[in-house]
């Protein structure tokens, strides 16, 4: 489960399915995660990593680069490494989405910004997101991350 910002309430977690520490994958990593109506996924780039997100179900607005596409069931968009990308559930049913990654370092991102289900989360301060973004190799736009490529 996402551990909240002050003042947010409930924000949902995810599935970390293929990872090094998971399942022993030195390469993949595989994520899932259900987007309620109007959840979205902030304007971010990873350093490292290529992703590919797939719509298992559902209405997602992508904003990737200088492009903006509307996805649906059985949708998918290719994101590349020092791309800035933004996702959002535009329709009115929660979203499944999968998100394959070309190598690892984003689950450390996941891991650091979240706690096991069965755990209770704690507000997370935005430095200790900035901590997590650096450990995954990830930036977030105006968020206080400093992005190398600026």
């Amino acid at each position: 489960m996402w551990r909240p910002e002050p003042g947010e309430i409930n924000v949902g977690g995810f599935i970390l399915k293929v990872t090094a520490k998971s399942n022993g994958s030195p390469h993949l990593v595989v994520v899932t995660e259900e987007m309620p109506p109007g959840a979205a996924i902030p304007t971010h780039k990873h350093l490292e990593q290529d992703e590919i997100v797939l719509i298992d179900k559902g209405a997602i607005h992508a904003h990737v680069g200088e492009h903006e596409r509307d996805l649906h069931t059985g949708g998918m968009v290719f994101i590349p490494a020092h791309t800035w990308v933004s996702l959002k559930n535009t329709g009115s049913q929660t979203a499944s989405i999968a998100a394959v990654f070309s190598a690892p370092g984003f689950e450390d991102h996941l891991r650091c910004e979240s706690v096991p289900a069965n755990e209770k989360p704690t507000t997370i301060s935005q430095a200790e997101e900035n901590k997590c973004d650096h450990m995954g190799h990830v930036v977030y736009k105006d968020q206080g991350d400093v992005d190398p490529q600026r």
